[in-house]
């Protein structure tokens, strides 16, 4: 069991990342063109069977477990979680 930050972009991509890769000199979640702008952050635990619904403006959603999800350092990019159709973005991410 550790605790971890999940990032979702409004893209569909997301990682599972350490709180120690949020430091005071203010670096953050790397942003492409891909993965879009972020849309939402929690706090989780992982090993303990946590799973996240994420949903769409369109309505499409998704529940998955978060230790499903590639723990990843705050330089490389997330994992694709659902599909996001063109117009579409993520509005909602619930532990």
């Amino acid at each position: 069991m550790a605790d971890a930050i999940l990032v979702v972009t409004k893209n569909g991509y997301g990682k599972v990342m350490s709180p120690d890769e949020f430091n005071q000199q203010k670096r953050g979640y790397k942003v492409t063109a891909d993965s879009g702008p972020v849309a939402a952050t929690e706090h989780v635990v992982t090993g303990e069977g946590e799973r996240v619904l994420i949903t769409t403006a369109q309505g499409r959603a998704i529940l998955t477990p978060v230790d499903d999800i590639s723990q990843r350092s705050r330089t490389a990019g997330g994992v694709k979680l659902i599909d996001v159709a063109e117009g579409d973005e993520v509005v909602s991410v619930i532990i």
